[in-house]
């Protein structure tokens, strides 16, 4: 019913005319700001929404099985390719042992083997041929992509000398002084005790084939090389020769192989392999970065998994005995744009570093030594999700336990790496993220958006979020999922599947034929909602709005619209509902000619003529409409869908009626 007023008080209560359009929402999702203050171009629920054309909304692709399923709990993975092939790296957790499996676009699983913890999320890099294994928990392994096994890298003994004999030379003069080391893919074993044998001639005096030394040693298990040390004194011996293989154990020196002054016998031993919690390889030389609990970065030497100080690799220590943990690395850029390996190290408090690491060449005589150079950064803060890490558009995206940060560069005498919040308009949101539970959290850049899966006011991932690059970072919240990994996959027919991990089951988003609003064929509720739409800047007038509506595209199913309306004295209230159910027009239905009366027309159907072939057509365009109940200082409006099915485009809000000037919000009784 129109409100009525009378003739004295139309003269005294001015009358303004309200009609507000909402037609696009560049904002996105934003709970900061209070209600009654919200732009009109934003919006207070995006529930499993988003954003598509020129900033309209629609709900979220529907989740469904993306091939064979795994027959055990999912306790890892990882991409690797191999011959042209892409595949996935899967990690069981198989009778309480984590066992690695291969399958590849979605087929079926074939068993890899290896031993893991059966609970520590499992991860890989490649380089070459090789997948690395890492969990925070498991020595260093990695399965040979061309025999699809595991190595896993155990600590060799140290090689223990059997005998020097002297061949061609006489005296005692000059001493010859031998230790031999053991080798694997990882680094190197301590060397053993030094053996000698003296003779009468230095080295450099010897007669090729006629002077030499034999040096046998014992073979050592897993080995895969051993390296040959001399000196002419027991404390001091360098690098003589390598030999290669596990079976050979003796090595002739004839004094024609220099040996190397850069290169001393090992006093450690680097082939254990480190416990690594993440890693990261350097595409463009295939040297492997990984971090370990004591806050040290150890770098292989390029094309090998070989991290031992005597073979081109080593460590370098950060923020040792330090406030922050080391757990993230990865390659990026500096201020200045060049290229260089950044670590992250979380701090307390949504605090943390960064660090940049590059390396520098210094040349004595002929040698040439490579080594780390540290800096840090210039911003304050660093991931506390590893995994929730992502790089995009030259940025790095990661939440610090407080905020959401990019690093993006400032100019300045020389350009500086900066971090700066992307999250102002979600701060109640973020403050429901369980910090403890980070380490579960993921992240993945896909078509120019970042999507995020927390642990919001939980102990495991159970919403995504996502932030909206290319519509200046505007953030669609929330789609409730438990997703425990997400990842993009190219099958090897070239399509991206963009897969999620729920509940042990491996879906992906997708609309290709699949039905609308279920996940997995379970209905969910979508819901989009715009809080105190007002009809003046202060949000205090009343107002009669006549009329709301609501234009949907393309829409399918059931889809509810349902306004709130505050009223005079501060008092919710609802205001009106409308919804629209699916109407279809079959073909043929209602023109055919049946009976006698028409038996005579050319055109008349017969009951025995056939139907052909009958298509249903739906409505391109719906709009419903609600027409607010009472005087309201603002109103509250919600389109929601439950029913499988459903689907649209929410292309304009459209409010409609007159505000009165001169009467105000007044929550006082009298």
């Amino acid at each position: 019913m129109a409100y009525q007023l009378n003739a004295n008080r139309s003269k005294r209560k001015a009358r303004r005319v309200v009609n507000l359009h909402q037609n696009k929402f560049p904002l996105g999702y934003i709970s900061t700001i209070d209600n009654s203050r919200r732009p009109t171009t934003s919006l207070s629920d995006m529930t499993n929404m988003e954003m598509i054309q020129d900033n309209v909304v629609r709900p979220r692709p529907p989740l469904i099985r993306y091939g064979t399923q795994p027959a055990n709990t999912v306790i890892g993975r990882g991409k690797i390719r191999y011959n042209g092939s892409r595949s996935i790296l899967w990690a069981q957790n198989v009778a309480g042992v984590g066992k690695l499996y291969k399958q590849t676009d979605g087929g079926s699983f074939t068993l890899i083997g290896g031993t893991y913890d059966d609970e520590a999320w499992l991860s890989c890099v490649q380089s070459k041929n090789k997948a690395y294994i890492f969990n925070g928990v498991d020595n260093l392994s990695y399965v040979d992509l061309a025999t699809n096994t595991v190595s896993t890298y155990t600590e060799l003994t140290t090689p223990v000398i059997s005998s020097v004999t002297k061949t061609g030379m006489t005296g005692s003069t000059f001493p010859h002084h031998y230790r031999v080391s053991a080798n694997n893919d990882v680094g190197e074993s301590i060397a053993s005790v030094a053996v000698s044998v003296t003779s009468g001639k230095p080295r450099d005096n010897w007669i090729e084939n006629t002077d030499y030394n034999t040096i046998s040693w014992s073979a050592v298990t897993n080995a895969t090389s051993y390296t040959v040390y001399y000196g002419t004194t027991a404390g001091t011996t360098n690098e003589l020769f390598t030999v290669g293989g596990n079976a050979t154990t003796s090595f002739i020196d004839y004094g024609t192989v220099a040996i190397n002054p850069f290169k001393l016998a090992p006093e450690g031993n680097s082939t254990k392999g480190a416990i690594f919690n993440w890693m990261y390889v350097d595409a463009k030389n295939a040297q492997i970065f990984g971090i370990t609990n004591d806050n040290k970065l150890y770098y292989s030497a390029p094309g090998t998994g070989d991290f031992s100080p005597y073979n081109g690799g080593g460590w370098v220590a950060i923020d040792e005995n330090g406030d922050t943990q080391l757990n993230f690395v990865d390659g990026f850029r500096n201020g200045k744009g060049d290229p260089v390996v950044t670590v992250s190290a979380r701090g307390a408090g949504g605090r943390g570093k960064l660090f940049h690491v590059d390396f520098q060449t210094l040349t004595v005589g002929d040698q040439a030594i490579v080594y780390p150079n540290v800096y840090e950064a210039n911003g304050m803060s660093a991931t506390y999700a590893p995994r929730a890490t992502i790089k995009g558009r030259d940025s790095l995206w990661y939440y610090t336990g407080q905020d959401f940060k990019s690093t993006g560069t400032s100019q300045n005498i020389l350009n500086i790496l900066t971090t700066n919040s992307v999250a102002t308009g979600i701060v109640p949101d973020m403050e429901k993220i369980t910090v403890s539970a980070l380490n579960k959290a993921v992240g993945i850049e896909y078509q120019d958006k970042l999507f995020f899966a927390l642990p919001v006011s939980s102990t495991r991932n159970n919403e995504i979020w996502y932030l909206d690059m290319a519509r200046k970072n505007a953030w669609v919240l929330r789609w409730p999922i438990y997703a425990d990994d997400m990842w993009l996959y190219e099958d090897n027919n070239g399509a991206t599947h963009f897969c999620v991990l729920v509940n042990n089951v491996i879906m992906e988003f997708t609309r290709a034929g699949s039905r609308t609003h279920v996940d997995d064929d379970t209905p969910w509720t979508s819901r989009v909602a715009f809080e105190s739409l007002i009809w003046d800047e202060d949000g205090l007038t009343l107002g009669k709005i006549r009329n709301q509506y609501f234009k949907l595209l393309f829409p399918k199913g059931t889809i509810n619209a349902t306004a709130t309306g505050l009223t005079r004295k501060g008092v919710q209230q609802a205001a009106g509902s409308d919804t629209f159910t699916v109407t279809t027009t079959k073909t043929g239905i209602g023109q055919w000619q049946y009976g006698s009366a028409f038996l005579a027309k050319d055109d008349a159907y017969k009951y025995r003529d056939s139907v052909g072939e009958i298509k249903s057509y739906g409505k391109s365009v719906a709009v419903l409409n609600i027409k607010p109940k009472g005087l309201l200082a603002q109103l509250d409006w919600e389109i929601t869908s439950n029913a499988a099915g459903s689907d649209y485009i929410l292309s304009a809000v459209n409010t409609k009626g007159f505000s009165l000037e001169d009467l105000v919000l007044k929550t006082r009784n009298n």
